[in-house]
C-alpha cells in the first residue's frame, strides 16, 4: 500500500518534544523526508535518529523562528539537502503564562516573535517551492485557547487567535495556486511545554479530569499525528481555511 506522503519533503518546527515531535515521525513513516527546524540542532537530533533508526528520513535543522534570516537559511537548508518544500507544519510556540500586571515587554516581543512573525514568514519562505510544483500545504498549530480565553494568558491566547484567522486569510489567498492552508488547535496535550503547570496545578487537574467524567482531558502527543497526516494527504485536498480541533471536546463543552 503506498504511503500517504511518499515523495514529500516537510518542514516541522519546534520538532525535538512534544507535538513536533510526534508529527515529524507521524510523517516520516508515512513517506516524508521531514527536516525538523529547532532552535538547537543538537536537541532534534535526537528524533532524527529516531526516525532513521526506523526507516525513515530526516535531517535537524537550527533556526530561531523569531528571525526572518534564520527562516530563509534554514528553508534554503532544507531545500538544498532534501529538495523543494511540499509540506510545511508551523508547530514552534513560545508560552509565557504571566497576569496582566506582570507581563513584561520581552515576554511580549518573545511570543509575538515565535507565534505569529515566524509562522507568516515561514509561510513566505517555502511560497515559492510550492509555486513551482502547483501545489502546497500549510499547517498551523493553533490552540484551543485560540478560541477562548484563559486566565493570565492573555498575550499566548491572542497570539494563537491570530493564527486561526492567519490561516483563513491565507487560504483564501493561496487556494487558487492550489496551496491549501489549515490549522489544528490542540487541547490539553502532556508536554514539556506545560509539564511545570502539571506539576504545580493539581486542583485544576483535578477539575479538567472531572469534567470529562473522571476520563482525563489530557492527551498523549501522538494523539494528534493522524489529524495532521491527514491534512496533508490528498484526501484532504478539498479541506481549506479551517481550524480542526483536536481536544477530547473541551471545546464543545
Amino acid at each position: 500500500m503506498k504511503k500517504q506522503l511518499e515523495g514529500k519533503v516537510a518542514i516541522v518546527t519546534g520538532g525535538s518534544q512534544g507535538i513536533g515531535e510526534a508529527i515529524a515521525k507521524g510523517y516520516a513513516r508515512e513517506g516524508a523526508r521531514v527536516a525538523i527546524l529547532n532552535r538547537s540542532a543538537e536537541k532534534a537530533k535526537r528524533v532524527v535518529d529516531e526516525i532513521v533508526q526506523d526507516g525513515g528520513e530526516a535531517i535537524a535543522v537550527a533556526c530561531d523562528i523569531g528571525s526572518v534570516a534564520q527562516i530563509d537559511r534554514a528553508v534554503a537548508e532544507t531545500r538544498s539537502r532534501l529538495g523543494d518544500i511540499d509540506i510545511l507544519v508551523n508547530n514552534a510556540g513560545s508560552y509565557l503564562m504571566t497576569p496582566l500586571g506582570e507581563t513584561e515587554e520581552r515576554t511580549v516581543e518573545q511570543m509575538l516573535d515565535v507565534n505569529i512573525k515566524g509562522v507568516f514568514f515561514l509561510c513566505q519562505a517555502v511560497l515559492p517551492d510550492f509555486l513551482r510544483a502547483g501545489e502546497g500545504v500549510i499547517i498551523n498549530i493553533g490552540s484551543i485557547f485560540g478560541n477562548t480565553g484563559f486566565p493570565g494568558s492573555a498575550i499566548y491566547c491572542a497570539t494563537k487567535g491570530a493564527v486561526s484567522l492567519l490561516t483563513k486569510t491565507l487560504a483564501l489567498e493561496l487556494r487558487d495556486r492550489n496551496i491549501r492552508v489549515n490549522s489544528i488547535a490542540p487541547g490539553w496535550f502532556e508536554t514539556p511545554l506545560n509539564e511545570e503547570y502539571r506539576a504545580t496545578n493539581e486542583e485544576f487537574m483535578r477539575r479538567a479530569d472531572e469534567r470529562f467524567g473522571g476520563k482525563g482531558a489530557w492527551m498523549r502527543p501522538d494523539e494528534i499525528t493522524g489529524t495532521a497526516v491527514f491534512l496533508a494527504s490528498p484526501g484532504a485536498r478539498s479541506i481549506m481555511g479551517t481550524t480542526v480541533f483536536v481536544d477530547r471536546g473541551w471545546s464543545a463543552y
